[in-house]
């Protein structure tokens, strides 16, 4: 305690103590609109597709992996000088072994592209939502028009600066008399053929050009599908026909009524696995991005620091388990359930 009370610690404690303070007087930021599904991009579309501020990060994630792989293996040597090579190969060889220990060496080599594919892909895709700029550069649009298109009712003033604008924490909240006179306003324009746009906006909303793509579910089933869907695949190229026996009379017990109870739930689990891969992913990583909206919103200096580190690793620990379970899940297709193998 006396330590804290020298003139350096107790001087730095009151200075991180005012920026608080100023923060919370004087730079309070809006909380930003929080939607689950991705929203679409004002006047961005290709032809009647509507591009998602997810599906942009999911391509953006997508180039990183692809330019870093590429810049890894450009040069390869054998004693490697490039420090991303060195990186790669360290990477491979910390999961090479560890996938070894889980299914053996033939397995580890044949699926570990697939796994540090998904690693990567994903660890790009979560850290997304660390970047500045992620969430709160974009459109601004009348509160009204995203009452009418995604059911938000709830918007800021807008401030206007040479270069840009941005959204005050003034907050403006449509009542029920609003909704309706923009229900009514927007039936009207349907009618006439006409795009529905407020004449008097009472305040505005911020649709980001970027959000994470993991915070999209959209993107956490379909990876999911594609695993599950995937697996199948293995079984049936590994074991034929044999595969299909672990739904229908597996041999696991000899007696055939708890066989084909086993079988049932082996069905099920399919299910299973892609509501849990999908919504561990989409419910951490979504949670995490409203908790940094939330630190940020009650205090933007300072506060939201430790959190961002708490994102951090909890963006490489849903990555990993997800690619850690799509392994798990190939290897466990490998086995028969025909009664013609020792478990």
């Amino acid at each position: 305690m006396s330590k804290l009370l020298r003139p350096k610690p107790l001087a730095f404690t009151v200075g991180i103590l005012a920026v608080i303070v100023i923060s919370l007087v004087f730079f309070r930021v809006p909380l930003p609109t929080i939607l689950l599904p991705g929203e679409a991009i004002p006047g961005l579309a290709i032809g009647k597709f509507k591009i998602t501020n997810t599906f942009v990060a999911t391509i953006i994630a997508d180039i990183v992996v692809l330019v870093l792989s590429f810049l890894a293996v450009r040069q390869m040597q054998d004693v490697p000088e490039s420090k991303l090579q060195n990186i790669f190969e360290w990477v491979y060889e910390i999961f090479e072994g560890m996938l070894t220990d889980i299914g053996g060496k033939e397995k580890a080599r044949a699926w570990i592209g697939v796994f540090l594919t998904i690693l990567l892909f994903l660890l790009a895709a979560n850290w997304m939502e660390l970047i500045p700029g992620i969430d709160s550069i974009g459109v601004i649009e009348p509160v009204e028009v995203a009452y009418a298109e995604k059911g938000v009712n709830v918007g800021y003033e807008i401030q206007h600066f040479w270069l840009f604008e941005t959204l005050t924490n003034k907050q403006v909240k449509l009542t029920p008399a609003d909704m309706e006179e923009i229900e009514k306003e927007k039936e009207e324009a349907e009618s006439a053929g006409e795009v529905y746009h407020p004449h008097n906006p009472r305040g505005y909303v911020l649709t980001p050009y970027v959000r994470a793509a993991t915070t999209d579910l959209n993107l956490t089933i379909g990876l999911a599908l594609l695993v599950v869907i995937w697996s199948h695949v293995i079984g049936f190229r590994r074991l034929g026909g044999k595969y299909a026996r672990r739904f229908a009379m597996p041999v696991i017990t000899g007696m055939k009524l708890v066989d084909i109870f086993v079988g049932v739930l082996e069905f099920i689990s399919e299910f299973a696995k892609i509501i849990s891969l999908s919504f561990r992913l989409f419910g951490n990583i979504f949670a995490g991005q409203v908790l940094l909206f939330v630190m940020a919103f009650l205090v933007s200096f300072l506060l939201p620091l430790p959190f961002f580190g708490l994102e951090l690793f909890a963006g490489f620990m849903q990555a990993f388990v997800f690619a850690i379970l799509t392994f798990i899940y190939f290897e466990q297709a490998t086995h028969s359930h025909a009664g013609d193998e020792h478990h």
